[in-house]
């Protein structure tokens, strides 16, 4: 439970980068009004992570909240063997950090250059306080992330290899959507093998079925890492 005062956080400044954010009004932070996201800036600092950086590592003491502005993230748990299993993938806008316990759940990984603000902890829920409507926007996207690992175990559970990565081309063209940007092509930031871990198959069945979806027109490569989808406009709406 959140009880310190408001009265507690520090003098704000004028300032200027959320306002001018790009990805605000996708963010958490878009229910607040332009005079009063200057005072939540002056609770954020930037974090800047480079290609295989780490945020944060599972189990490491919750001390930060972050919010991505840049880059993309994924984010993976390991077992008590070392294994690792990839659980999403976060983009600009996505919110990260919550946990119920004292510690992370999981570990966040840059898989490209990316940005993030971060926020103290005790100093965000301290914020909460005062405008409580955005604790209520994270409620809704902690939500909607409860809602996409659901759809994740039936697409692990029920779904063939070529069924399951099209879905992931699918939902990674909903999120460029969302973000205001091209959804076809859509661009793969992270590896092959990042996506075979977090649909649970193999790298070689990757390949063949990415081969499959070409062959039969469903997709086109574009270059490297980018997928042109020949599919029905209403499937990515």
């Amino acid at each position: 439970m959140i009880t310190s005062n408001y009265n507690t956080l520090p003098n704000f400044k004028k300032c200027n980068k959320c306002v001018n954010c790009n990805v605000r009004l996708i963010a958490f932070c878009g229910v607040i009004d332009h005079q009063d996201i200057n005072k939540l800036e002056s609770l954020s600092k930037d974090k800047n992570l480079k290609r295989q950086e780490h945020a944060f590592f599972q189990g490491d003491k919750v001390v930060n909240y972050y919010n991505i502005r840049k880059g993309s993230v994924k984010i993976y748990k390991l077992s008590k063997d070392g294994r690792k299993q990839i659980i999403g993938f976060l983009f600009p806008g996505d919110f990260m950090g919550m946990s119920h316990e004292e510690s992370f759940s999981y570990s966040a990984e840059a898989i490209e250059d990316t940005v993030l603000c971060q926020f103290n902890k005790v100093g965000l829920e301290n914020f909460f306080i005062k405008f409580p409507e955005i604790e209520d926007k994270i409620l809704n996207l902690v939500n909607y992330e409860l809602s996409l690992a659901q759809d994740q175990i039936f697409l692990l559970g029920k779904c063939s290899a070529r069924e399951r990565l099209l879905q992931f081309f699918l939902n990674m063209s909903k999120q460029r959507k969302k973000m205001g940007w091209v959804s076809n092509p859509i661009h793969l930031p992270m590896s092959r093998s990042d996506i075979a871990n977090f649909l649970g198959l193999t790298i070689e069945t990757i390949s063949r079925s990415l081969s499959e979806l070409k062959s039969d027109n469903t997709i086109k490569m574009v270059g490297t890492n980018d997928i042109l989808l020949n599919i029905h406009e209403d499937l990515i709406s």
